[in-house]
């Protein structure tokens, strides 16, 4: 099922715990319209850039725990994925949501931990407080910082 021209249902649902993938997707049956939102949020980005990579997108309650996921996370409402761009850097990709994009993201963490990188972005308005939107964060697997351009 497509979601928008280039995203679909399953690759914003898919998990690596492969044990848990058939009830991540009936879970993220009831949040079509965040995950829609979601896709089309990620079709400006695939405009400007080229291919998206999704890394994580919805994670219903079991895959949630199992990655050891916030309980408020936006991603078990289909509201958040984490991302990459094959054809540029995660910093480049951050601050380019951030500053020029004009997307009304609600977060855009740039995470690097150890031996890996990917962008997080969120829905804002309506999905998220709107005084907590669009907030620019870097995460170096340990600690939050504000991000700022």
């Amino acid at each position: 099922m497509t979601l928008s021209p280039h995203f679909t249902f399953d690759e914003l649902t898919r998990t690596g715990q492969t044990a848990l993938q058939a009830k991540n997707r009936e879970e993220a049956k009831q949040y079509m319209k965040p995950l829609t939102a979601l896709a089309e949020m990620l079709e400006v980005i695939r405009a400007k850039f080229g291919a998206v990579r999704v890394n994580s997108g919805f994670r219903g309650s079991a895959v949630n725990a199992a990655v050891g996921g916030s309980a408020t996370s936006q991603h078990s409402k289909g509201e958040a994925a984490d991302i990459v761009c094959p054809a540029v850097t995660v910093d480049v990709l951050h601050k380019w949501i951030v500053v020029e994009s004009g997307l009304a993201f609600g977060q855009c963490i740039l995470e690097k931990p150890p031996g890996s990188a990917w962008v997080h972005i969120s829905l804002g308005a309506s999905y998220r407080d709107p005084k907590k939107c669009g907030e620019s964060l870097a995460f170096d697997g340990k600690t939050y910082t504000a991000k700022r351009y």
